[in-house]
């Protein structure tokens, strides 16, 4: 794996080991969502929702956008189906490794 690529993947799973970060994402596979859905749903304050959905856009896993007053977001699908061929690309290797 090319070394800039390495670092973006690095990067990617520290910014989902955050557990409200990933409770963020898997909140959203279910559909769009404003942040006062969100933050309801989370229990968490409203700022730090915010603090963490400006971090999961800064690296491309969600996108927003705006209707009125509120700011919804949703997953960027194009980079979380990287994502997911990325984590099926290592248990395919996991496996080619314990069948040797």
């Amino acid at each position: 794996m090319e070394p800039a690529k390495k670092r973006n993947l690095s990067q990617l799973f520290k910014t989902l080991g955050v557990d409200a970060r990933l409770d963020i994402i898997l909140l959203l596979a279910s559909g769009e969502k404003c942040v006062c859905e969100i933050f309801e749903k989370l229990k968490l304050p409203q700022n730090l929702v915010s603090h963490h959905l400006g971090i999961l856009r800064q690296n491309n896993l969600i996108i927003n956008h705006k209707d009125g007053k509120r700011v919804y977001y949703s997953l960027n699908r194009k980079n979380i189906a990287k994502l997911e061929k990325v984590l099926i690309g290592i248990s395919a290797a996991k496996e080619k490794m314990s069948n040797c």
